[in-house]
């Protein structure tokens, strides 16, 4: 069997193990929530009735009542204002959807606003659903009144995203796109042809050898970038010495809410690591406990759950709260270590331990021995074998790349995603 066909083959089947995972993810959530966990997007490349997209849209909301916009109390004509931009009323009876992708890292909104919405403490912005990263997929279903904001499906969620921060392609290069080789970032703060990345990140790769790689651009050129240990080629395979480097990469980084400010909060942290190695898992925590294999919900006491630890596989095993996700880091002499994005944490005396970073404790030396009260379910993912690319450099000779990119999708672009 030739490489190709292998290559070809093992892709196939690791995609279909990646959407059997994340079936499970489904249930018991309304398909209208920022949290349903979408496994094929492609469901929206075609189109869709006004009613269903005026559903999403108007699903979720905020209260006026206790809220504050910015630095000053939010009135009820704030929000209606705010809700006005939504432009629902001129939805189309039938959507077919843009296709294009992120051209940096952006944040994903409830309403269609750059003003803060917070119940008293701007840290936490009501209006934040996630951060996005560069060169992420997107399906362009709506446009804000005021022009400024396009409505969005994604990989994971759906949202309001500035206009200016998104690059629209034909269907052909899109798709196209999304079949190229890749390379995977494993090191924040990496940035290629000008472009940001973190870990996690996905890169179209047109070309490599031992000294360079040659990647696409989110707004269609192409750009280089040395070999220098931030990324690897196409998914890693998994291992635990790249998880706990990458995990401890990120240690006193700020604990960021919804991502607002560039940085994780518990389930981004835990996601971002994952997806180096080829697991799409869900955004959000109460989506991702409900994928792996379960090892225990609710303990019955102190001892069991120390139990369950202690058998447990360091890195590929998840602790959860109601609303948070911890990763555990194994045994460090004699003590159980966790690793999560954290706000605060209450230790054994019941006290509230202001944390507000990425952090690593120590549940014995820390006194954090009783989270076990608080874990509502433990569970382990089972990482993928993920497919390798050619060893050989595939040269690729780049007249006009857009031209190249139509080439993959079986037909040639539009004029207009030729420049």
């Amino acid at each position: 069997m030739s490489k190709k066909l292998l290559l070809i083959l093992v892709t196939i089947i690791a995609a279909f193990m990646v959407t059997s995972c994340a079936s499970s993810s489904k249930v018991s959530k309304n398909k209208f929530s920022p949290y349903y966990f979408y496994t094929n997007t492609n469901d929206f490349m075609f189109e869709m009735s006004r009613y269903e997209l005026s559903q999403y849209i108007t699903f979720d909301r905020l209260t006026y009542r206790g809220s504050y916009i910015n630095d000053r109390r939010m009135t009820k004509e704030d929000l209606e204002l705010i809700k006005e931009n939504r432009n629902v009323k001129v939805i189309p009876s039938v959507v077919v959807p843009q296709v294009g992708f992120t051209t940096e890292s952006i944040n994903m909104k409830l309403y269609p606003t750059h003003d803060t919405i917070h119940r008293g403490n701007k840290k936490f912005d009501s209006n934040q659903y996630t951060r996005m990263s560069a060169f992420a997929p997107v399906f362009i279903m709506h446009t804000s009144k005021d022009g400024e904001f396009y409505y969005i499906m994604s990989e994971f969620m759906r949202g309001w995203v500035p206009v200016n921060k998104i690059k629209i392609y034909s269907q052909v290069a899109f798709s196209g796109i999304q079949q190229m080789p890749f390379i995977r970032v494993i090191k924040d703060n990496t940035t290629i042809g000008g472009v940001q990345y973190g870990i996690g990140d996905k890169v179209p790769l047109l070309s490599y050898d031992k000294e360079q790689v040659l990647v696409l651009t989110p707004k269609g050129s192409y750009a280089a970038a040395k070999m220098d240990g931030s990324y690897v080629i196409g998914n890693a395979l998994y291992d635990e010495k790249l998880m706990k480097e990458m995990a401890e990469s990120q240690l006193e980084n700020p604990y960021d809410w919804g991502g607002k400010a560039g940085y994780r909060d518990c389930s981004a942290y835990v996601r971002d690591l994952w997806r180096v190695f080829g697991a799409d898992i869900p955004r959000s925590s109460g989506l991702q406990k409900l994928v792996g294999k379960k090892l225990i919900d609710k303990p019955k006491n102190q001892e069991e759950f120390y139990a369950v630890l202690r058998n447990a596989k360091p890195y590929r095993t998840l602790i959860f709260f109601k609303g948070h996700v911890i990763m555990y880091g194994g045994m460090e002499d004699g003590d159980y270590v966790i690793y999560h994005a954290v706000n605060s944490l209450r230790n054994d005396k019941g006290k509230k331990v202001l944390l507000s970073k990425v952090a690593k404790n120590k549940l014995k030396e820390e006194k954090f021995m009783n989270i076990w009260k608080r874990v509502i379910r433990v569970s382990e993912i089972s990482p993928l074998i993920s497919p390798e690319l050619p060893k050989e450099p595939e040269i690729i000779e780049i007249t006009n790349i857009m031209d190249k990119i139509s080439e993959i999708g079986g037909t040639q672009v539009l004029a207009e995603n030729k420049q």
